[in-house]
């Protein structure tokens, strides 16, 4: 199902409709035909089920009062969220249940069943990344941020890989390079971590990096970003 915003033209299409996908990149607005994905069932894929369906059983077993609680959390949310347009919308307390829940188990944490503190977290003061060459095997590609900025919160950071170093901003494909626990003093290694998720980078590739800050009980700051380009072996 599309979303369009109506004006004079029309300001914008997301969504699919009629086999075709509206959407926008750096590069700008787009419509492609919509293909069945690949690899429907990855463990991934699975596992993230099996956390839905925890999460969904959790909250058919909720109290009232916790209900409540959720209810409130939502109206009066510690994050705003925009639809694909740039519009406010409102999730309900059910939705948010499962958001926290979800992100607190991709973060190894435990589910919960009941609402965290509706408390915005500020997001991080400083955010770099330094990544090499995928044939420099003295490389140290690293996450870099303000010392101490992480005590009491996780961290989230997300990429999205382009093979052009024009582009100057990026808004889909990233994926998650990991989450949890962030030492006091910058910086960390990320070499392993980007392998896994993106093989060996090399030059010519350029970086667009999200880091957030999560409390223990799964609310999100707004990310801070970075664009970097992968560099030769110095």
């Amino acid at each position: 199902m599309a979303i369009v915003k109506l004006q004079s033209p029309i300001a914008g299409i997301r969504g699919k409709y009629g086999g075709m996908v509206f959407s926008a990149n750096g590069s700008g607005a787009y419509v492609r035909q919509w293909s069945y994905p690949t690899s429907p069932n990855s463990v991934a894929q699975i596992e993230k089920r099996g956390w839905l369906t925890t999460i969904r059983h959790g909250w058919g077993a909720l109290t009232q009062a916790k209900i409540d609680v959720w209810d409130a959390l939502a109206a009066a949310p510690p994050e705003l969220d925009y639809n694909s347009l740039g519009d406010q919308i409102w999730l309900s307390g059910s939705a948010w249940h499962t958001r926290v829940n979800m992100r607190r188990l991709q973060c190894g944490l435990a589910y919960e069943d009941d609402a965290p503190a509706n408390v915005a977290v500020n997001p991080p003061v400083t955010f770099g990344l330094t990544v090499y060459e995928y044939d420099f095997t003295a490389r140290a590609d690293l996450l870099t941020y303000t010392n101490a900025d992480f005590d009491g919160f996780g961290g989230v950071l997300q990429i999205s890989i382009s093979s052009s170093t024009a582009r100057t901003n990026n808004t889909t494909g990233f994926m998650s390079i990991g989450c949890g626990a962030i030492p006091s003093n910058s910086p960390l290694n990320i070499t392993t971590a980007l392998a896994d998720v993106f093989g060996w980078l090399a030059v010519g590739n350029r970086l667009y990096g999200k880091l957030f800050k999560m409390s223990t009980g799964g609310i999100r700051s707004v990310p801070i970003t970075v664009v970097s380009d992968v560099l030769p072996e110095p």
